[in-house]
This record gives structure tokens, C-alpha cells and sequence, in this order.
């Protein structure tokens, strides 16, 4: 509700207008697991960001992980991560380990990546003493998040939960390895939920997986004036190392319903070059299948944080010819899993509450007889014409106008066009000879019969 003076001068004051709004975002959140004793070991600057963190939490588990994410990319990473090799493993087993690979580019991207926890469940083999005794198999949970950008530049996080086994096809050092995989994606932002299941393969020249895709929720408010829904489908990958550096990636994709701006099939071919681990060049061509043909050249720069205790790396040129040669890792974090990407539609706003429509006077004073011009906005354009009625009544303080004396007690029709967010309505004021000061009106709104 607003108001303005009436008054028989033409004199123009300043007659303020009272206006309040208010919003609540909310989201469920768990309240963070203890540490328990083995608090008392953490370094106290870990400590003390840790738990800024928390009441972050108890807010919106997506601010959380901002909040999170924002501390691991500085000191904690490498706190965190130190603490993890030299405490808990002496807990949870010696193949317990925290991996990140968050990074910070500064083309757009900013910080992004990922942060894992692999929990080996020592207990399906015995206890961690036959677990060591058996290297050739791996059981292992694993909790994580993804931090990146979508294509419109909003930031997201996807947190996972997820069972992995693998073991080596052979007792020969420097086996073949083959695993599989079952893993939850939750976005914190937007809530969609994903279910994959996968497959994945890990060799001397380099590694191949299997991911299929199942989407656990439905359409949910995305950008304004749009909703969105997770992809779901089946992604096969491959990539050939052919040197310690050099690499050529492979994939096919077949999505399902998957809507504007994602083809039903995707295939891509890229090779890669990475002379330095803070360093990668890639060039590709995607356009396999339903997908619209295109290439692109592209160097990035990606340097991982996580606070001292590193050492510079060194160029590595053309590498080593013969793949990785390194043995299999079973105990490595489940890494070929999709971001949770989404598709999207535009959707019809639906018809404002009376609360979010604002009416305002144009002017902040107006003699009596004379018209007065209001303003009404609504917070989104609608696909039809919204018909609204507007009456003007007795203003606050001291001296309020009087019905029938200085306006006339009846409702005056304004609309909002179709795709607009505003409109103006000029209504005349009664001419009241007798006013002998300023008398205050208001307006308020409703909708139209």
C-alpha cells in the first residue's frame, strides 16, 4: 500500500512511501557427523574452518558445500588431506584415503572439481590384515562432491554416495583391473537425483568405462521462468594413453528424452596433450550421431590448491612412451561418473500471489481535483493478460483523505498485458473546495472480479 498528499498547492514535496518485502530459503540439512577424539589431532586452523562451516550447514547444504569447497581450495585441502594419510588410515585401514582435485582456472571457470573420501570395507575381506594380504580385490564405499559451472554460469555441487568393487584379472604385477560400480547423485542446489550404475576398466594403456544413467527425480524450478530435470542414458568412454602425456579420449552417448540443447547421441573424439600437471591442451570434434558437428582448441591452465607442503612440478614434454605403466589402482576414487547435467523447458509463471504485486503512485503530492497516476508490478511476465482492480482509500496519519469528499469509494480495472510486468492507471480525485491542508490517500489492490 502507498499513499500520497492531496493538497490545493502545486507545489512538488518529497512524501515518502512505505515499502517491505521478504523472503525464506530453507533446505534440509543434517547436522555435520562428529569427529569424536580424533578432533584433538587436527591442526587448529582446520579446526576452526571446519567449524565456521557448520552452522552454514544447518542453513542450505548447498551454501555448506560453497562454504566447504571455498575453505578446501586454500589451507584445509592440504591439512585435511596430510591428517587423513598419517591418522586415518590408522582407523579405517591403510587404503582409506581423501583425494582432491579441485583446481582454480581463471578463464570463467573458477574453482572447480572434485573431493572424495574412499572408505575400504576391510570387514568383507576378513579385516583390514586380510585385506592387505589380498591386493588383487577391492571393496570400498566413497562419498564426494563436484563443484563446476553450467552452461548459463551458475555454479553447482553434486554430492555422491556410492559402493565400488574391483579386482585384478590376473596375479601378475601390473594387471589388468576391472570394476563395478553403484553410485547416488544429489545436486544441493536444485535437489535432482540420479542413480548410475557402471562398469569401468583400468589397463597399461589406459582405461575404459560404462556408465548408465537413471534419473530419481522429475521436473523441479530451475533459472527463472524454466524447469529442469536430470538426463538419464548410457555413456560409454574410452581413453588411450599413448604416452605419459599424450592421450586420445573416446565416447559415444545415447540420452534419453534428453530435449533442446542435448542431442539423443553424442560421440566425441579428443586428443589430449599435458606437458605439465597445471598445464593440458586438448583438441576434438564432437558431432557423432544426432549431435551437431563441431571442434574446438583448447589450453587450460589448472592449478590444484591445497596450501604448502608441495613441491613445483616439473614439464614432462612428450612423456614416456608404453602408457602409464604403473599398476592398476583399485583403491582409486570412482571418477568417470557424469556431472549431473540437466535439461531444460520453459514454463508459464504461475498467477502472482496479491502479496508480490506492488502499486505506487507517480507522484508525491497532487491537488485535489486533479489525476493521479499509479504504477502496478508483478514480479514475471505472464502468457495472458492479467485484469486486476485498483481503489484508492484513506491514507495513514494524522489528516486520511475522505471518501467521497476527495476521491471517489469505487474499484478502477487495470491490466497487465500479456508478457509485460507493469501498467499504469490514471484515476481523477474529486475537487474538494472546503480542504484547507494535506490530506494522505492510499491504494490498495485485488484481483478482478
Amino acid at each position: 500500500m502507498t499513499r500520497i498528499a492531496i493538497d490545493r498547492s502545486l507545489r512538488t514535496a518529497l512524501l515518502s512511501a512505505l515499502a517491505s518485502a521478504s523472503f525464506c530459503v530453507a533446505a534440509d540439512a543434517a547436522a555435520p557427523p562428529e569427529v569424536g577424539g580424533l578432533a584433538g589431532e587436527i591442526p587448529d586452523r582446520v579446526a576452526r574452518s571446519a567449524a565456521a562451516c557448520g552452522p552454514v550447514f544447518e542453513g542450505s547444504r548447498a551454501a555448506g558445500a560453497d562454504c566447504l569447497s571455498g575453505e578446501f581450495g586454500g589451507f584445509l585441502v592440504g591439512a585435511a588431506a596430510r591428517f587423513a594419510e598419517s591418522e586415518g588410515r590408522a582407523v579405517l585401514g591403510e587404503n582409506f584415503r581423501v583425494v582432491h582435485r579441485l583446481s582454480w582456472s581463471p578463464f570463467g571457470e573458477g574453482l572447480s572439481g572434485n573431493l572424495d573420501a574412499v572408505i575400504p570395507l576391510g570387514f568383507l575381506s576378513g579385516g583390514a590384515d586380510a585385506a592387505a594380504d589380498r591386493p588383487g580385490r577391492a571393496v570400498f564405499l566413497q562419498q564426494g562432491v563436484t563443484r563446476w559451472r553450467d552452461k548459463d554460469g551458475f555454479r553447482r555441487n553434486d554430492a555422491r554416495l556410492g559402493a565400488g568393487y574391483r579386482f585384478a584379472l590376473s596375479d601378475a604385477p601390473g594387471a589388468d583391473a576391472l570394476g563395478v560400480q553403484a553410485v547416488v547423485q544429489e545436486n544441493l542446489e536444485r535437489g535432482h537425483r540420479r542413480l548410475v550404475a557402471g562398469v569401468d576398466y583400468m589397463g597399461r594403456w589406459g582405461i575404459g568405462s560404462l556408465q548408465h544413467y537413471v534419473p530419481a527425480s522429475g521436473w523441479l524450478p530451475g533459472r527463472a521462468g524454466y524447469e529442469e530435470r536430470p538426463v538419464g542414458g548410457t555413456r560409454l568412454g574410452l581413453r588411450f594413453d599413448a604416452t605419459t602425456t599424450v592421450s586420445v579420449d573416446l565416447s559415444f552417448a545415447r540420452w534419453d528424452g534428453a530435449g533442446p540443447g542435448r542431442p539423443a547421441d553424442d560421440g566425441r573424439v579428443a586428443l589430449g596433450w599435458r606437458p605439465h600437471p597445471w598445464l593440458s591442451f586438448k583438441t576434438g570434434v564432437a558431432g557423432v550421431g544426432s549431435a551437431a558437428e563441431s571442434g574446438a582448441v583448447r589450453a587450460l591452465l589448472r592449478v590444484p590448491l591445497g596450501g604448502g607442503g608441495y613441491k613445483l612440478p616439473r614439464w614432462s614434454g612428450l612423456g614416456v612412451a608404453g602408457g602409464a605403466n604403473a599398476p592398476a589402482d583399485l583403491w582409486r576414487p570412482i571418477e568417470n561418473v557424469e556431472r549431473l547435467e540437466t535439461v531444460e523447458r520453459a514454463v508459464a509463471p504461475a498467477r502472482p500471489r496479491l502479496g508480490e504485486i506492488s502499486a505506487r503512485f507517480l507522484q508525491d503530492r497532487a491537488p485535489t481535483g486533479d489525476v493521479v497516476r499509479v504504477e502496478v508490478t508483478i514480479p514475471a511476465a505472464l502468457d495472458h493478460d492479467l485484469a486486476l482492480e485498483l481503489r484508492l482509500e484513506p491514507g495513514a496519519g494524522d489528516n486520511p483523505a475522505v471518501a467521497g469528499e476527495d476521491f471517489v469509494d469505487e474499484p478502477v480495472a487495470a491490466t497487465v498485458p500479456r508478457g509485460e510486468t507493469s501498467t499504469r492507471v490514471s484515476i481523477r480525485l474529486l475537487h474538494n473546495a472546503d480542504m484547507r491542508s494535506a490530506r494522505s490517500l492510499s491504494v490498495m489492490i485485488a484481483f478482478a472480479a
